[in-house]
């Protein structure tokens, strides 16, 4: 019993003293993102393919209606989602810092907006880590803040904020993987606004998250789930033109 009860004070030893190593490695935000950047460069998929079942919830936790997206990603920077159909003429395009909406083939909608999702999930890997820090501060993340965490059992950096404060916008990293797992930010009328990329699985040289949670003030939102995903081997980059998109098959 002495020799386990020892074992166990060593083991809690060392695991304090790789966390507080990690802590001393990484200073700020602008630290993690260096690390996610040089732990996949070269290596994360450079394209992606996946079918999205869509749940939408009510105020008051009922699914109010659900919807089948296909979506597909050129990196950095490029994501494309159609509606019901991959042949369909409506859907969202974000390229580039651009937001481009589509309905019945016709533009809707056009607007600057960087896509933190886009860029934590995924261009982070593609991408330099100042031009990512640059995107992520113009939306309002303090990358001179940094506290460490525990999330589903895992540690991670906590950027944003020095300690706990929800509403202060922060995106949490898994330390030992280098993927992005949670963010929250300040919506309209100062709601909290909390996305979850959770089960994470590999794919290819990298990871994948296939189920994704919004929540609003802790009630459930939105519901993305993921099946079909694959790393294509050739994708019609047509796709990501906001001249071509209404018209372009998806493959």
């Amino acid at each position: 019993m002495k020799n386990l009860f020892i074992a166990l004070l060593f083991t809690v030893f060392l695991a304090n003293s790789v966390l507080a190593f990690q802590n001393n490695d990484v200073k700020d935000g602008h630290d993690v993102l260096e690390k996610m950047y040089e732990m996949y460069k070269d290596k994360w998929y450079k394209q992606l393919v996946f079918t999205q079942k869509t749940t939408f919830y009510g105020a008051a936790g009922e699914v109010a209606r659900t919807q089948i997206w296909h979506e597909a990603m050129n990196l950095p920077g490029n994501l494309a989602i159609k509606f019901d159909e991959k042949d369909s003429n409506n859907g969202i395009l974000f390229k580039e810092g651009q937001q481009y909406g589509f309905a019945n083939g016709i533009l809707i909608q056009q607007a600057d907006r960087v896509h933190d999702l886009l860029v934590l999930g995924y261009d982070v890997y593609h991408q330099s880590p100042e031009e990512t820090g640059k995107q992520l501060t113009s939306n309002g993340y303090d990358l001179s803040k940094l506290y460490m965490d525990e999330w589903e059992g895992r540690s991670v950096y906590v950027v944003g904020t020095a300690e706990i404060d929800s509403t202060k916008p922060q995106f949490w990293v898994d330390v030992e993987r280098l993927v992005f797992v949670r963010n929250f930010t300040i919506g309209r009328q100062n709601t909290i606004q909390e996305v979850q990329f959770n089960k994470y699985e590999p794919l290819g040289e990298g990871w994948i998250s296939p189920e994704v949670v919004f929540k609003a003030n802790g009630m459930l939102g939105l519901l993305e789930e993921y099946s079909e995903i694959a790393i294509p081997d050739s994708l019609n980059l047509d796709i990501f033109d906001p001249d071509k998109f209404a018209i372009t098959s998806w493959e």
